[in-house]
């Protein structure tokens, strides 16, 4: 017996019981879309979406096609895909302006956010203002969705640089809400306080408002929002001056961000990399990836060149030590003990010590002739008194 095809309904259509499953089915893909977003699992919140965007258009269900398109519209929007934004906005736009009943509280939320990303903040703040009053004129709105409400207009408030009524508004929401520990609320809050008090330099509140926001979000296994909380933790360590740690936050974010889906993500965490780099050193070297950058430079590769970062490291260990004997190097004996684990022998060790401290005035010197990093010290080597050096990751591979 041949199998029946189903065709799509005409929008608007009433679902019948028939449908019931395949609605059911197409809030699972709904719900498990926000779950994997969640999660960090932005490609297969991507998935979802699109399934139940499918699912949704064969039945006519406009309000659910408008959810998964608004999903999508922000998936593209984290991930900076300027074609995909274009294309679900425009969609999505359609939709809204031809069916304005159908349209759910989620529609005007999303475009909220992506308008946000955008910086068109005063576009963000009239969706956000229209989220609010969707689902205040909506009966069936749970407190959850209300706080939500409130919360996006407290962060789009932050985002214009009125810092009082950011504030007031974020302990009005604490106020109301704090107790329920609404899904998604508390956490986001407690980053928006911590975002207002690294501004003012307040170091020490904003640091316990990312705690705050921490563990909210570990409770709740919400990976995605941890990832900002871990990114305040690398601009609060940067401002305290503490670059080894902020060095490590950002390196947490990058590996748990590292694909395209999170594209504004690590735009965000470039961009904090490298205002890390311009107030933390004058000499960065990164013994993990094989890297090091000076004032003058980008970053040089030194590729598998082991026993040059080998050599930094040794320098770098010995630079700015406390007491008097701050200033001083590391002899050709000392360089070949650390660097070579042998005892120094004039005859055999000179010219290889000679041929890599050349080797990397050649890298990082801007003038051979007038060393200003690599410097002669006595009876071998230091580096420059006064030179800001943060050496990043411990030696994994055996000199060469």
């Amino acid at each position: 017996m041949a199998k029946s095809k189903t065709k799509s309904r005409t929008p608007g259509t009433k679902i019948t019981k028939r449908d019931t499953k395949a609605h059911t089915t197409i809030q699972n893909w709904l719900t498990l879309g926000q779950l994997r977003l969640e999660k960090c699992e932005l490609l297969e919140s991507r998935v979802a979406y699109t399934f139940a965007l499918k699912e949704a258009k064969r039945l006519g269900d406009l309000s659910s096609t408008m959810k998964a398109l608004s999903g999508l519209l922000r998936l593209a929007s984290e991930a900076i895909d300027k074609e995909a934004v274009a294309k679900f906005d425009h969609e999505l736009e359609l939709l809204m302006a031809k069916y304005p009943t159908h349209v759910p509280p989620m529609a005007y939320y999303c475009k909220g956010v992506v308008a946000s990303h955008q910086q068109k903040l005063m576009i963000a703040q009239s969706y956000f203002h229209r989220h609010l009053n969707a689902v205040s004129d909506d009966s069936k709105s749970s407190a959850e969705s209300l706080a939500r409400a409130w919360l996006m207009l407290a962060i789009v408030t932050w985002k214009r640089g009125l810092a009082r009524r950011a504030t007031f508004l974020s302990h009005a929401i604490l106020t109301e809400y704090e107790s329920q520990n609404l899904k998604g609320i508390n956490g986001f809050v407690y980053l928006i306080l911590g975002n207002i008090e690294e501004k003012a330099r307040q170091l020490d509140e904003a640091m316990g408002w990312y705690q705050k926001a921490h563990t909210a979000f570990m409770a709740e296994h919400n990976w995605y929002y941890h990832l900002y909380v871990l990114y305040g933790y690398a601009r609060i360590h940067r401002l305290q001056q503490n670059y080894v740690q902020a060095y490590w936050y950002l390196e947490l974010v990058d590996k748990a961000a590292s694909t395209a889906e999170f594209g504004l993500l690590k735009q965000e965490v470039a961009e904090e990399r490298a205002r890390l780099e311009q107030s933390a050193v004058d000499l960065l070297i990164d013994s993990r990836q094989g890297m090091i950058k000076t004032r003058e430079s980008g970053q040089i590769s030194l590729r598998k060149q082991y026993v040059l970062l080998h050599i930094l490291e040794a320098l770098s260990e010995a630079h700015g030590r406390e007491g008097d004997d701050v200033d001083r190097g590391l002899s050709k004996a000392e360089i070949i003990s650390k660097v070579w684990k042998e005892n120094y022998r004039p005859e055999a060790h000179d010219n290889k010590l000679y041929y890599n401290i050349n080797r990397l005035r050649k890298l990082i010197e801007p003038d051979l002739s007038k060393p200003q990093y690599l410097l002669n010290w006595k009876e071998g080597y230091r580096l420059a008194p006064g030179l800001r050096v943060q050496f990043i990751g411990k030696k994994n591979q055996s000199s060469a």
